[in-house]
């Protein structure tokens, strides 16, 4: 049994961390009913933590201290990594339902696995293969397009999963996947902050006249996301690397359809139970044979 944790610990890091990040999109529509926007959430989300895990880092007796190397990957990590696809995908649920928006962000397990092979030539087995392969076919079993909307909220969704397979890569290949957990989060949160807020500043789209139970939700997706779903994901790199974190990682979408449709009255196809079906395959193959 120790045996089966050890071995096991890294993708139930990775697929509780990603029941936690299918949650978000839930109570990020509830902050969008009391006056956010995705821009806001996406800086709030990150400055909300900032004071928490500063403490954290203070009563672990973490050092403060980063290299001027490390602060560079830094920073290229939480622009592109964080600010970027976070941005998009929460600008995107102004268009189309939270659960196919996070669906389509999940095209990012395809173009970890393709990078990983032919840029790091990283060995791709046949099953993990065939994994991706069953997850993208039900990725695209979900897509339903009918307005010139959908297709504004599918494109930014789909560049939200493009920028999000850079952090999920340069996490596992710069070596900041060795960086205390905290410590990084940290200082991605200071990144994100400042870059979402200077955006919002000149576009004039940083509100915060919110109700009180915007304000309430905000905090709550700020401190699950920063405080424990992306540590957890970043644990998950560290024991499985980046193609088998991505590939489990599409138990998010699942569950943000799931919970879409009890909590938001988001509709559920044929096609799309179907697709959910396909990447539970995906998922099964991953983590059995992965």
């Amino acid at each position: 049994m120790a045996r089966f944790i050890e071995k096991s610990r890294g993708k139930f890091c990775i697929l509780l961390s990603a029941f936690l990040y299918g949650l978000a999109p839930i109570l990020a529509k509830f902050t969008y009913q009391g006056g956010a926007n995705g821009i806001t959430l996406t800086f709030l989300r990150a400055a909300l933590t900032a004071p928490l895990l500063f403490a954290m880092m203070r009563a672990d007796k973490t050092p403060v201290y980063v290299s001027k190397t490390d602060i560079r990957k830094i920073i290229l990590l939480g622009f592109f990594g964080g600010t970027m696809p976070i941005g998009l995908l929460y600008l995107s649920y102004n268009y189309i339902p939270a659960g196919l928006a996070t669906t389509l962000h999940f095209i990012y397990p395809l173009i970890i696995v393709l990078a990983s092979a032919f840029i790091y030539h990283e060995r791709v087995t046949p099953l993990k293969l065939l994994s991706v392969i069953f997850v993208t076919i039900g990725i695209i079993l979900f897509v339903e397009i009918e307005t010139n909307a959908d297709k504004i909220g599918v494109i930014l969704a789909l560049l939200s999963g493009i920028f999000y397979s850079f952090y999920v890569l340069y996490l596992d290949k710069s070596g900041l996947d060795r960086m205390d957990y905290i410590k990084l989060t940290f200082y991605m949160t200071l990144t994100m902050s400042a870059t979402t807020l200077i955006f919002g500043l000149m576009m004039n789209e940083i509100t915060f006249d919110l109700t009180a139970k915007a304000w309430a939700y905000a905090g709550i997706i700020s401190i699950m996301i920063t405080v424990f779903a992306t540590p957890l994901f970043q644990i998950g790199v560290k024991y499985e690397g980046a193609s088998t974190a991505g590939v489990l990682s599409t138990f998010e979408p699942i569950t943000t359809t799931a919970l879409s449709f009890a909590f938001l009255g988001e509709h559920i196809g044929a096609a799309q139970l179907a697709g959910g079906l396909v990447i539970i395959s995906g998922l099964i193959l991953a983590e059995k044979y992965g």
